[in-house]
């Protein structure tokens, strides 16, 4: 067995060590996420969700590739590690992986939009 040294970059997690702490960091996981579905020309959003969104009511049409939303939920889900502040919206997201809705599909964006502008944010 060879040792490589410290480790800095594994299953999309970016580490750094200071002298008796671990920094943990996803950037390069969210811009690869970003980039991936071309969002990172959206506008920037300050929260990421509305306080009062009512998917829950939504009666618009099912969103038309529904693993692409499920997809990118367990994408969300993984960043969670390094973002918290982005579970609540997660979970409520997550409640409807079955059928999704347009509603849904811009609901997700906004967290992309939210995590766009916010990418410098350490947790």
């Amino acid at each position: 067995m060879k040792d490589l040294g410290k480790l800095k970059y594994f299953l999309g997690l970016e580490l750094s060590y200071g002298n008796t702490i671990l920094f943990l960091c996803q950037h390069k996981y969210t811009l690869d996420i970003l980039k991936e579905c071309g969002m990172l020309d959206y506008k920037p959003s300050s929260f990421p969700m509305e306080q009062h969104h009512g998917l829950g009511s939504d009666t618009r049409e099912l969103y038309s590739n529904p693993s692409q939303y499920r997809r990118l939920l367990g994408r969300f889900i993984y960043l969670t590690i390094t973002r918290p502040e982005i579970a609540y919206s997660i979970h409520i997201l997550s409640q409807f992986l079955q059928d999704p809705r347009e509603a849904h599909w811009e609901a997700a964006t906004r967290i992309f939009r939210y995590l766009n502008h916010h990418q410098d944010k350490v947790s």
